[in-house]
């Protein structure tokens, strides 16, 4: 069987990178058998990617005559729809190519069922309608995020891979029958050992902090979330011996975490107590490792805090979907070990789960400890349901 992945895009989110080497490892996937649309070759070669996948370049321009052909079959169809699973057939032509009968398509990127309406339904309607088989993979989604597009185009999957309970709970209201819940695939890696920066040597424990424009409703700290951010470190600075690590995970233009790092490091640089990790040099599985020997980990992006809970690194998640309940509900974590960074009506809700953290890092320890050796081999059980499409 050959798999393909029209959704991986690239390395750039190193989440992206953990979902593509995850999955390779539960599902054995190789080269020769998996091929993944890619908008960036040269770094997924650098980051390993390619020795799980053959890379499929983004068609960033299609040749004229192809261009023509497009143009005169739409003329012949009516509805939108139609219209925009012709534009997927052209876009991802070449990894289509790759598909068979007996093939499966895997639509990957965790929770891209959560923003607007996008290549995941036109590229999983366009290979429904010609009678492959596809799986929405690892994913979450809410209410709160549903179209009648993204529900006509679930009930067209052959299989839905919640990765928490709270998506599957809500999938299962809508109805659906081709449903199963397991862990993120991203939660069967192990770290790979690299060099620790020179703030892990001081004689002092290290909380890594991951921050996105997302979380913050900006790339400065000139918002709501943004001042909650300031008073939390201003707080560790004061009030406790850690050093601050932070960590960006995501380094695409739009999302860019170093910039928001830097703005971070600037206001608290004098302190001595603080630093910027080089993400660009580290993949996934080496980040995993820089964020397991931190002492406490704070993150924003969900494959970031992944590689915190699986190294059972007492962690706060700053959510903005329902993910991240959703994770840490199924690992037994508390509510207070989530906090809603969109909750414009509690100005400290980001210090209390601080201090929570702290005040129960033993305790969340153990919980960890206790649950992840289970948790993470219930995850590998998603390969004998795929095995059977």
């Amino acid at each position: 069987m050959n798999y393909i992945f029209p959704i991986h895009l690239d390395g750039g989110n190193r989440g992206c990178e953990g979902i593509a080497k995850g999955t390779a490892e539960i599902l054995k996937l190789n080269s020769s058998n998996s091929f993944g649309w890619c908008t960036n070759i040269k770094l997924d070669q650098r980051l390993g990617i390619s020795k799980y996948y053959t890379l499929i370049p983004e068609n960033k321009a299609l040749p004229f005559c192809k261009r023509v052909e497009r143009k005169i079959q739409k003329m012949f169809l009516s509805s939108l729809k139609e219209k925009i699973q012709l534009d997927a057939k052209y876009q991802y032509q070449d990894l289509f190519k790759k598909l068979g009968k007996d093939d499966l398509m895997l639509s990957t990127g965790g929770d891209m069922m959560c923003y607007g309406n996008n290549q995941v339904i036109s590229t999983n309607n366009y290979l429904h309608s010609k009678g492959y088989k596809t799986v929405l993979w690892g994913c979450s989604m809410g209410k709160e995020n549903l179209t009648p597009e993204k529900e006509e185009t679930l009930r067209n999957f052959t299989l839905i891979y919640a990765r928490e309970s709270l998506s599957f709970d809500f999938f299962k209201s809508l109805g659906l029958k081709n449903v199963v819940c397991f862990p993120d695939p991203a939660f069967v890696l192990t770290p790979q050992v690299v060099d620790l920066p020179k703030i892990f040597k001081e004689d002092k424990g290290v909380i890594g902090i991951n921050l996105s424009n997302f979380v913050l409703g900006a790339f400065d700290l000139n918002t709501s979330f943004g001042k909650q951010v300031q008073e939390l470190i201003k707080y560790i600075i004061d009030k406790t011996d850690f050093n601050i690590l932070l960590i960006p995970h995501v380094l695409w233009d739009a999302q860019d975490d170093r910039i928001v790092a830097n703005n971070v490091y600037k206001l608290f640089q004098d302190t001595g107590r603080i630093s910027v990790l080089d993400s660009d040099i580290y993949n996934y599985l080496q980040l995993r490792y820089i964020i397991s020997k931190c002492r406490l980990f704070i993150g924003a992006r969900t494959h970031a805090v992944i590689s915190a809970y699986s190294t059972c690194v007492p962690s706060l998640a700053l959510g903005y979907s329902i993910k991240s309940k959703g994770i840490a509900k199924d690992l037994g974590l508390d509510n207070n070990l989530v906090v809603n960074c969109k909750d414009n009506e509690s100005n400290n809700s980001l210090l209390k789960g601080f201090r929570y953290l702290v005040d129960n890092e033993d305790a969340i320890k153990k919980q960890l400890t206790d649950v992840m050796p289970s948790y993470i081999k219930e995850a590998y059980k998603i390969r004998n349901i795929i095995n059977k499409l």
